[in-house]
């Protein structure tokens, strides 16, 4: 998912160094060779005009920007019909952009916020306090700044951005409110890892339902892929075999057994393993289906001992249940076990379920 915040930021700055230009080019009209030109052509001295002047020239030539920033604002909360106020307004905007520009974060952050409280609401100047308060690290103003923004331009990539913060802070409400609108986007309907996070965490809460909806979705989002990488094309077949297998639990869990075995026929399909045998096992055992089930757990033994550590684990669960069932059939036996172990290598996935 890092992959996602990556392209929004880099889109973010993108769009703030643009709106820089910009305002830089608005500001043009404020320069001084500009502004003694308007004076020139003016027919009839006015004071008040040259005291408004004299202060927007001694603020535009500040150095510090902090207090040239300060000057402009109480120039303007003073003088709000001045006929220089659209010189004030365009320096201040020229102090945002060169903040930007030279990566004086703190002084960007502080002079946008002061902006922002003066003119509320402008995306330019969200989009600046978002990005110096990226660059500091100051996360609530960063997420505030986000929301803001989404308000103005309500695009997916900023929810997502906004609902990455909020999973961060473990607000689990805020982060599948902010998810929403990602997953109803068409740039979005690919990216599966999404849905496939969402998959997982209600499936640690045995929510069956979003459950299967997640899973369901994230087979779906999988399917509209267009030229996956070599990485991720090899991951793929693993994945569809864990989705499907998650898919049978959850419904195990809400006791739909015959749902529940059609799913992990359908994670056999990509993958033999051993805990989707046992999971069959299961439910066989819960539906009475003796004769099937001690196939299954066969089958879960057979696979489970030629693979890894957990996949032996799981063999030996296997084993001790389909002895407990066989013996209790047969005076507390196992004179015969071994034609299980031959019904198991010779039944297809999908007839598991038929009668024995």
């Amino acid at each position: 998912m890092k992959r996602y915040c990556e392209m929004l930021l880099s889109g973010l700055l993108a769009v703030v160094l643009a709106s820089g230009a910009v305002l830089f080019m608005s500001v043009v009209a404020a320069h001084p060779a500009y502004a003694a030109f308007q004076d020139e052509a003016e027919e009839e001295y006015d004071p008040v005009y040259e005291e408004h002047y004299a202060a927007w020239e001694a603020a535009d030539q500040e150095t510090d920007p902090l207090k040239s920033g300060a000057m402009i604002i109480e120039f303007m909360q003073k003088n709000p019909d001045s006929k220089m106020i659209a010189y004030f307004d365009g320096s201040f905007k020229r102090l945002l952009f060169k903040c930007s520009e030279e990566k004086k974060y703190q002084e960007l952050e502080t002079l946008a916020e002061q902006w922002n409280a003066f003119k509320p609401g402008e995306k330019e100047t969200l989009l600046l306090i978002a990005s110096a308060a990226k660059e500091l690290k100051h996360e609530d103003k960063y997420l505030k700044a986000l929301e803001e923004i989404y308000k103005i331009d309500p695009q997916p990539a900023i929810a997502l951005e906004i609902a990455r913060i909020y999973k961060d802070k473990q607000d689990d409400a805020s982060y599948f409110k902010w998810l929403e609108p990602v997953l109803n986007a068409p740039e979005y309907e690919a990216e599966f890892n999404l849905r496939y996070e969402l998959m997982n965490h209600y499936a640690a809460k045995e929510d069956t339902a979003k459950t299967i909806e997640y899973a369901q979705a994230t087979l779906a989002s999988m399917d509209k892929l267009k030229d996956p990488s070599a990485e991720v094309k090899a991951a793929l077949p693993a994945l569809r075999r864990a989705i499907n297998h998650n898919i049978g639990a959850a419904y195990y869990n809400d006791k739909k057994y015959d749902q529940a075995i059609a799913s992990v026929v359908n994670a056999l399909k990509v993958e033999k393993y051993a805990d989707g045998y046992y999971l069959i096992g299961r439910c066989l055992d819960e539906q009475r289906k003796v004769d099937n089930a001690l196939v299954a757990y066969a089958k879960a033994q057979l696979t489970g001992e030629a693979g890894d550590a957990a996949a032996q684990a799981v063999a030996a669960k296997a084993k001790d249940r389909l002895e407990v069932i066989y013996k209790a059939l047969h005076n507390n036996t196992t004179i015969g076990i071994d034609k299980q172990y031959r019904k198991a290598r010779e039944t297809a996935d999908e007839n598991l379920t038929s009668p024995m």
